[in-house]
């Protein structure tokens, strides 16, 4: 079995359905309210957990009611936790989404715990399971220092690291550009370059700057538009699936948990993010996140339905 270590946010989803963001003042009937486990660690864990490989979370909560929950779903689905720090004055995480009638969510993200994880609290953990990790993957939701910290302990042991640049953050390419592969969404990659992505030829001119500053690969996902690849021989695009969305909060965790599990096992880069693609696009389908995460039964289903109805 295939194992992959993810440092990443635990956090407490909040989710509000309703029929648009308010305005500012304004008192709006929403439809629908979910609380429940998330966090792009924790989801992208999950994820790979449920993808048929060994999940290892590296990450902090706080000693509340909310982390408790966050454990006992881990827990539940497998995942090795033995690595998530409890701080005993800093709350557990929380993300509080808005979803409206598209889909489309906007999120108000509170970080607590998540900012307390340490470089120490990776090296500790990574160190440990030096040995026996194929792939390691870290997001944007655990402070600079950790990313950095991940991403050398991968190049020291040999290890490929994924990084995912969700949520943007300014963080700075000395502290990524070792990693194997980079995957940024538009917005994330905006905040990277510096300037707005707004077509097909402003995505490819961005990722190929973020290339350049050092990734072997970039994987710049686009939502409804697919992914691009872009490496030093090439420039692909891998088309999404057309689903009906409900709720695009945990698509990039599901994406890049399912990248991680095919990278390990060999699949090639387009093969992979294909996979991705599918597993993005059923997370969308369902209203919450770490949850209703796919598994690997569920994608390679959805996959070949894609590839029955291609054929008709």
């Amino acid at each position: 079995m295939k194992q992959i270590a993810v440092i990443g946010s635990v956090v407490i989803d909040l989710a509000v359905q309703t029929p648009r963001i308010p305005t500012v003042g304004e008192t709006l009937l929403a439809d629908n309210f979910k609380i429940g486990p998330g966090g792009k660690g924790a989801n992208a864990a999950v994820v790979v957990q449920r993808a048929g490989a060994a999940a290892v979370l590296v990450g902090c909560i706080g000693d509340d009611d909310f982390g408790r929950m966050e454990m006992a779903a881990l827990q539940t689905e497998g995942v090795d936790v033995d690595a998530v720090a409890i701080h005993p004055e800093a709350s557990t995480g929380v993300g509080i989404a808005m979803i409206d009638a598209d889909g489309e969510n906007t999120i108000l993200g509170i970080l607590g715990a998540n900012d307390y994880l340490s470089s120490d609290d990776i090296t500790r953990a990574l160190t440990l399971h030096r040995e026996t990790l194929d792939v390691i993957l870290v997001n944007f939701e655990v402070p600079e220092p950790v990313v950095a910290a991940a991403i050398q302990l991968g190049v020291d042991h040999g290890v490929p690291v994924i990084v995912d640049a969700g949520p943007a953050r300014p963080y700075t390419p000395e502290t990524w550009r070792d990693c194997t592969i980079l995957t940024p969404n538009e917005q994330e990659t905006e905040t990277l370059v510096g300037y707005p992505v707004s077509d097909d030829s402003t995505a490819e001119r961005a990722a190929r700057e973020l290339l350049g500053m050092g990734p072997s690969a970039v994987v710049l996902h686009r939502g409804a538009r697919g992914a691009l690849l872009v490496t030093p021989d090439d420039t692909i695009h891998i088309p999404s699936f057309s689903v009906d969305v409900v709720d695009t909060t945990g698509a990039g965790d599901a994406f890049s948990g399912t990248l991680s599990v095919a990278v390990a096992e060999g699949l090639p880069l387009v093969d992979a993010i294909r996979r991705a693609n599918a597993a993005g696009a059923l997370a969308v389908t369902c209203l919450g996140t770490l949850p209703v995460m796919p598994s690997r039964q569920e994608v390679d289903a959805f996959l070949e339905r894609q590839s029955e109805h291609r054929s008709i």
